[in-house]
């Protein structure tokens, strides 16, 4: 079998289990769980860099991620690649709070200052931007 069709067999099974079983399963509820299960993933797994958290947006298949706008108090960043185009094209309804979730506490614990997200779906250009805010007022309490 050749890598292409490996790649896009895995994107398939993990379009059944993201966009179809845990829509299903979640209902209403889908974008808060998943942005909640996103930012408690981050927590596990910390970075020293934002080229850090781009890695591993690639090594879990949520796709390819950029910055395309960095400001004081918020990062615009755009989700792209093969999954996020097999993603909106095969689904009606993606959601994307699981990454935005990630990416924001991933920011949030880098930077340690509070950090909220969301996303938004960008059909004709194949992306999603993620606008990650944050407060540098707001410093995260040390534990």
């Amino acid at each position: 079998m050749s890598e292409q069709k490996m790649e896009i067999q895995q994107f398939e099974s993990l379009i059944l289990l993201r966009d179809r079983l845990i829509s299903n399963l979640l209902g209403e509820d889908i974008d808060a769980i998943l942005y909640w299960a996103g930012k408690d993933l981050a927590r596990n797994q910390p970075v020293e860099t934002e080229i850090d958290i781009v890695k591993l947006f690639g090594h879990y298949s949520f796709g390819s991620l950029s910055l395309i706008e960095d400001k004081k108090n918020r990062k615009v960043y755009k989700l792209t690649g093969e999954i996020v185009e097999q993603r909106l094209e095969n689904s009606q309804n993606p959601s994307f709070s699981l990454e935005t979730g990630y990416l924001s506490q991933q920011l949030q614990k880098l930077y340690n200052i509070y950090s909220e997200g969301i996303y938004e779906i960008k059909r004709k250009k194949k992306e999603v931007l993620l606008t990650i805010q944050m407060d540098p007022k707001e410093p995260v309490p040390s534990v």
